[in-house]
């Protein structure tokens, strides 16, 4: 009897360390992908905004709200980069430093 309760445990045991790890990897990834969502979004906005200043060279005031959305993406994606890069990173907004 004393055999199959110990069985039993470390069973439990295994199981509950397999299902942690599964967690942390699907957490980690979750974070990966919300980076690569970030990146993309600041290297689209910031073509648009290039490509708004070619077309008005004479006027680049029409492109501020270009503009205010690619540094908005920048923040964004700089901010999940510095969660996700233990270590010293800075920002636009924010400064993390590993102590």
């Amino acid at each position: 009897m004393n055999r199959i309760n110990h069985l039993g445990r470390r069973t439990l045991v295994a199981m509950s360390a397999l299902i942690v790890a599964a967690l942390a990897v699907s957490l980690a990834g979750c974070g990966l992908a919300a980076r690569v969502d970030a990146r993309n979004d600041y290297q689209a906005s910031t073509a648009n905004y290039k490509a708004c200043l070619t077309a008005n060279p004479a006027t680049p005031q029409n492109c501020e709200g270009l503009r205010l959305a690619a540094e908005t993406d920048e923040r964004r994606y700089n901010n999940l980069s510095a969660g996700l890069n233990p270590g010293s990173h800075v920002s636009a907004n924010v400064t993390v430093l590993n102590r």
